[in-house]
C-alpha cells in the first residue's frame, strides 16, 4: 500500500475512534443520568406517594427493559417502532409518577370533606383535636389516613401542631388542606366552635366538589373529542403507510415531508391544547 493509503486509513482509523470515543462517553454519561434519575424517582418521588421501592433493583430493571425489549420487537415492528418503544420506556416512570401523583391528589381532594366531618364528629363528641385526628388514622381510607398519620408521628416527636399541620398541607399541594389548616388555627386562636367551622367548611367543599364533578360530566364530551382529533391524523397516516408505502415513504425520506410532519406536529399539539383551555373551567 502507498504512503498515501496508508495515511488514508490512519485519518479514517483516527476519525472511528474519535468518534468511539464521543458515542461512549455520551452513553456513558446519558446512563449515569438516567441512573440517578431514576434513583431520585424511586427513592423520594415514589417514597412520597408511600410507595417504597428499592433503587438499585427499579434501576436493574429498567435498564434491562431498555436492551431486551427494542431489541425482540425489532423483527417485528422494524426500527422505527424499536426506536418507539425505546422511548417509552425511558419516560414511562416518569409518566408513571405523574400519573400516581394526580389520582392521589384527586382522592386526597375527594376525602378532605369527610376528613372535616370525622374531626368535628369527634371534636362535638368530647375528644380533643389529637384524639379526632387519631380517629380519622384509624376510620379513613388512604391515602388521607397515611398523610394523618405522618402527621401525627411528626408531632409526637417533638414537632409543634401547628407546623406539622403545615407540613401535611405542603405535602398534599392541595389549596383546600391550605385552608383547612387555616381554618384550623383561626378557630384555635380566636376560641370559636371548631365543630361548627370545620362542619362549616365541609359543607362548602362538597357543594364545590360536586360543582366540579358536574363541570368534569359535561365537558367530557369535548376532552374525548380533543383526543379523537388528536389521533385521527396519526391513524390515518399509518393507514395511507400500509396502503401506499412508497407514496407515504417520502415524508419520512424528503426534506420536505419533514417540514410537512413538523408542521402537522405543531398544528396538532396546538389544536389540542386549545381545546384542552376550551374545556379547562375553573371553579
Amino acid at each position: 500500500m502507498s504512503a498515501t493509503g496508508w495515511l488514508i486509513a490512519a485519518a479514517f482509523a483516527a476519525v472511528a475512534a474519535l468518534v468511539g470515543l464521543v458515542v461512549s462517553t455520551a452513553l456513558r454519561w446519558g446512563t449515569e443520568r438516567h441512573s440517578a434519575r431514576l434513583s431520585h424517582l424511586s427513592g423520594v418521588r415514589f417514597a412520597e406517594l408511600f410507595l417504597f421501592l428499592d433503587p438499585a433493583q427499579f434501576i436493574k430493571l429498567n435498564l434491562i427493559a431498555l436492551l431486551c425489549l427494542p431489541l425482540l420487537s425489532w423483527p417485528l415492528v422494524g426500527t422505527l417502532g424499536a426506536g418507539v418503544i425505546f422511548g417509552l420506556i425511558l419516560v414511562m416512570p416518569s409518566a408513571a409518577y405523574r400519573w400516581l401523583h394526580a389520582r392521589r391528589r384527586q382522592a386526597l381532594q375527594t376525602q378532605l370533606p369527610d376528613v372535616a366531618t370525622s374531626l368535628a364528629s369527634g371534636l362535638r363528641s368530647g375528644l380533643s383535636l389529637g384524639q379526632a385526628m387519631d380517629q380519622v388514622v384509624r376510620y379513613q381510607p388512604s391515602p388521607v389516613a397515611q398523610e394523618f398519620a405522618l402527621m401525627l408521628r411528626e408531632h409526637r416527636v417533638g414537632l409543634p401542631l401547628d407546623q406539622a399541620l403545615q407540613g401535611l398541607a405542603e405535602r398534599s399541594g392541595l389549596h383546600d388542606f391550605h385552608l383547612l389548616v387555616a381554618t384550623l388555627g383561626i378557630a384555635r386562636d380566636l376560641g370559636g366552635g371548631l365543630a361548627e367551622a370545620l362542619e362549616r367548611f365541609a359543607s362548602t367543599l362538597r357543594r364545590r366538589l360536586a360543582l366540579e364533578e358536574r363541570i368534569r360530566a359535561l365537558t367530557a364530551q369535548g376532552r374525548l373529542q380533543g383526543l379523537i382529533m388528536g389521533a385521527l391524523p396519526l391513524v390515518l397516516g399509518w393507514v395511507l403507510y400500509l396502503m401506499e408505502p412508497s407514496v407515504m415513504g417520502r415524508m419520512l425520506s424528503e426534506p420536505l415531508g419533514w417540514i410537512v410532519l413538523v408542521v402537522i406536529a405543531v398544528l396538532e399539539a396546538a389544536g389540542y391544547v386549545l381545546i384542552r383551555r376550551i374545556v379547562d373551567i375553573r371553579v
